[in-house]
């Protein structure tokens, strides 16, 4: 019996310990959700729309601020703790729709037509159900 609660023991002692070595590691501060640990998301995003959308030299140059203040706006507004999710939610859609519109004054009219047909990341053409482009279209918006 003794031989048996020995046994026990080192199974309890050895299952602790499993568990005491992860508190023993830093705690980690949690990454923002849309940044999923891509360090320079312009840039990638940038490199994605020239491989879909053929941008030109002088183009991507014109972009490239744009996608930076969106992702700089991104980034201060995930880690906004002062406002509810759905004020989050309604404030990035903001951010995408006027970087969109930027971009849509540098995009040619064939550029702009594969645009919504596009998976940016951004998340737009998730909001498109009805197949208008119209904001007041969105059937993911409460009324204000």
């Amino acid at each position: 019996m003794s031989k048996f609660a020995v046994l026990i023991v080192a199974g309890l002692l050895t299952s602790l310990s499993a568990f005491s070595q992860d508190t023993t590691q830093p705690a980690t501060t949690p990454q923002p959700r849309h940044n999923h640990v891509q360090p320079n998301r312009p840039e990638q995003k940038l490199k994605r729309l020239t491989k879909k959308l053929g941008l030109t030299d002088e183009q991507k140059e014109k972009l490239r601020p744009i996608l930076q203040d969106e992702d700089k706006q991104m980034s201060s507004l995930d880690s906004d703790t002062t406002l509810t999710a759905q004020q989050k939610h309604k404030k990035m859609r903001e951010i995408r729709m006027a970087s969109k519109a930027q971009m849509d004054d540098i995009l040619t009219p064939e550029q702009k037509e594969k645009m919504p047909k596009m998976h940016s990341g951004s998340g737009e053409h998730h909001h498109r159900r009805s197949g208008t482009a119209t904001p007041s279209a969105d059937p993911t918006t409460t009324p204000q």
